[in-house]
C-alpha cells in the first residue's frame, strides 16, 4: 500500500523557493496535492524556518511576501495543512532529538519535530537532509527528496 501523507520539510519548500537542484521534485509534490493525490501536513514551525531563510537570502522585500503569501494561499485552500505541535508530537520529537551519539552526533529538534509529526500521523517525512536521515532511518516514516515520485 502507498502511503499518501506528507510531511514536507522546509527544505523540500526552499528548494522550489530558491531554484535549487530539486526544485522540480518538490514541485511536483505540491502539484500532487492541488490534483488531490496526496495530503500535506505541516508543522506551524516550517513558515518560520522558511521565512528566516528568505529574510537572510532576498533582498527582494516584495519577493519573501509573495513565497510566504503563496504558502499561505495553499494552506487556505486545504493543499496543505499546517498544524501547531501538540504535546504528543513534542514528546516524540523529544525521543528522536535524544537518540544517536557524541561521535556522529544528535538530530537537531526542529527536524525531529517534524518527522514525529511524520510518524504519529502514519505520514513520511520528505527531506532533503541526508544528515537527519542516516541518524534517525530505524524511526521509519522518512525519505529523501530525491527518491519523491509523483503519483500518476
Amino acid at each position: 500500500m502507498v502511503n499518501n501523507t506528507y510531511v514536507l520539510d522546509a527544505n523540500v519548500f526552499l528548494e522550489y523557493i530558491c531554484n535549487r537542484p530539486l526544485h522540480n521534485k518538490s514541485k511536483s509534490i505540491i502539484q500532487d496535492s492541488i490534483l488531490e493525490k496526496i495530503e500535506i501536513i505541516l508543522p506551524s514551525i516550517l513558515l518560520d524556518e522558511i521565512t528566516e531563510v528568505l529574510c537572510g537570502n532576498l533582498n527582494n522585500l516584495q519577493e519573501v511576501e509573495k513565497h510566504l503569501r503563496y504558502i499561505e494561499k495553499l494552506a487556505k485552500e486545504r493543499i496543505i495543512q499546517i498544524v501547531v505541535p501538540n504535546t504528543d508530537v513534542r514528546m516524540k520529537a523529544i525521543e528522536i532529538a535524544r537518540t544517536g551519539h557524541k561521535k556522529s552526533g544528535y538530530p537537531e529538534f526542529t527536524d525531529s519535530l517534524y518527522h514525529s509529526l511524520a510518524i504519529l500521523n502514519d505520514a513520511i517525512f520528505i527531506t532533503n537532509d541526508k544528515k537527519h536521515i542516516s541518524k534517525v532511518k530505524s524511526f521509519g516514516h522518512i525519505q529523501e527528496l530525491s527518491h519523491y515520485e509523483s503519483l500518476e
